[in-house]
C-alpha cells in the first residue's frame, strides 16, 4: 500500500511530467564507479528498478568514471541527486544549489571508514616511515584531488604535519581513482598508493587472493560515512517521496540483499550539510597549511590567498548549518 500511495501522485509533482502518457523528463542517480562501471550497473541496477516500481519515476541510473564526474555532473544538473564523497559534496555546495540528505549505512553498522597507505607485501616496506624517510626514493599512486580517503585525509593527516609535498616527496606520482590506485601498487608500477578500508573489505570478499597480497602501512581515524545529494531545485513533494523510498529501503529479504550488492550496504539513513562539518575542518586545515609553507609566496600573497580560505570557510560554515529540505519521510 505505501509504495501504491508513492506512485499516485507523483507525475503531477514533477515539472515536465506528461501526464497523459504516464512519462516525464529521466531523474538521474549519480552512482560513483569504484571498480569498473560494469560492475556498479549490475549492482545498482536492480535497487534502481525497486525505485521505479515503488516511485513511478523513470529513474535512471548514471555512473561516474571519477569522483569529480560525478560531481560535475551533479552541479552541471546531468543528474539530480548522487553518492559523493564528502569532499566532493563540500565542492557541489559551494557551486550549486544542492544539499545532503541522506548518509550511507554499511552492513556492519560502521559509522564511518578510515583512509589507508599500502603497499606490496614483497615491496620490502613494512612501516610509513620507511616509506617516507628518503625522497624520491619510491613511487606512489594518490587519490583524485576530490577524494576524501584517497587524498583530503593523508594530506591532512599525514603530509601536511610532515611538511611533505607528495610530487617532491615521491618518484613517480601518479593520480586516480582508487580502482586505478590500486592497480598501481599491484601492479608493480608504485611501491604505495592510498586506498580504504571499504574498499579493501570488499576486495577481501571478491579477490581474496588479491587482498592478501597487500600490507597496510598507515591508516587515518574515522571518516564519517559518503552522503547522497539532491538538487534543491527539485519540487519538496518530490524529494519528500524520494526520500520516504530510500530511508524505508531494506526491510524485505530481497532488498537486503540487493543493498548488500551495493558496495556492501544496509541502507540509508537521514542526514543533513551538517556532516561534512568534519571534513569542511580537515580541508580548511589542509589548505591554509599548504599556504603558509609554500616558500614561493610573499607574504603578501600569503595573506591574501588566507583572507579568501576565510571567505570561503565561513561561506560553507554558513550552508552547512542550513536545515535540510524534504528529507524525512
Amino acid at each position: 500500500m505505501r509504495r501504491l500511495l508513492l506512485k499516485l501522485p507523483l507525475l503531477a509533482l514533477w515539472p515536465g511530467a506528461t501526464v497523459a502518457q504516464g512519462r516525464s523528463e529521466p531523474l538521474r542517480f549519480g552512482v560513483i564507479t569504484t571498480t569498473t562501471v560494469e560492475d556498479s550497473r549490475a549492482a545498482w541496477e536492480p535497487f534502481f528498478a525497486d525505485m521505479r516500481n515503488a516511485t513511478g519515476l523513470p529513474i535512471q541510473g548514471w555512473y561516474a568514471q571519477s569522483y569529480l564526474d560525478a560531481a560535475e555532473a551533479l552541479v552541471t544538473n546531468k543528474v539530480q541527486l548522487a553518492w559523493v564523497s564528502s569532499k566532493a559534496a563540500l565542492d557541489c555546495i559551494d557551486r550549486a544549489k544542492v544539499e545532503v540528505f541522506a548518509q550511507l549505512v554499511d552492513s556492519n553498522g560502521s559509522l564511518g571508514y578510515r583512509a589507508l597507505i599500502v603497499t606490496r607485501r614483497d615491496s620490502g616496506l613494512s612501516s610509513i616511515e620507511q616509506l617516507l624517510a628518503r625522497p624520491r626514493t619510491h613511487g606512489f599512486a594518490l587519490g583524485e584531488d576530490i577524494s576524501t580517503s584517497g587524498h583530503l585525509m593523508p594530506s591532512y593527516a599525514l603530509f601536511v604535519p610532515r611538511n611533505i609535498k607528495p610530487e617532491e616527496q615521491f618518484s613517480p606520482l601518479l593520480r586516480g581513482t582508487h580502482a586505478q590506485t590500486l592497480d598501481a601498487v599491484l601492479g608493480g608500477k608504485v611501491h604505495a598508493g592510498t586506498y580504504n578500508t571499504e574498499e579493501l573489505d570488499r576486495l577481501k570478499i571478491r579477490q581474496p587472493a588479491q587482498a592478501a597480497r597487500l600490507r597496510v602501512l598507515w591508516e587515518s581515524a574515522l571518516i564519517p560515512k559518503d552522503p547522497l545529494l539532491w538538487r534543491t531545485d527539485l519540487p519538496l513533494s518530490l524529494r519528500t517521496r524520494l526520500s520516504s523510498f530510500l530511508f524505508s529501503y531494506g526491510k524485505t529479504a530481497d532488498e537486503r540483499n540487493r543493498l548488500k550488492q551495493m558496495f556492501d550496504l544496509a541502507g540509508f539513513k537521514a542526514s543533513s550539510n551538517q556532516q561534512l562539518k568534519f571534513v569542511l575542518e580537515i580541508e580548511d586545515f589542509k589548505l591554509r597549511s599548504e599556504v603558509l609553507l609554500d616558500p614561493r609566496l610573499t607574504e603578501a600573497q600569503k595573506n591574501e590567498r588566507l583572507l579568501d580560505l576565510r571567505d570561503r570557510y565561513a561561506r560553507l560554515a554558513r550552508a552547512l548549518q542550513s536545515s535540510p529540505s524534504g528529507s524525512r519521510p
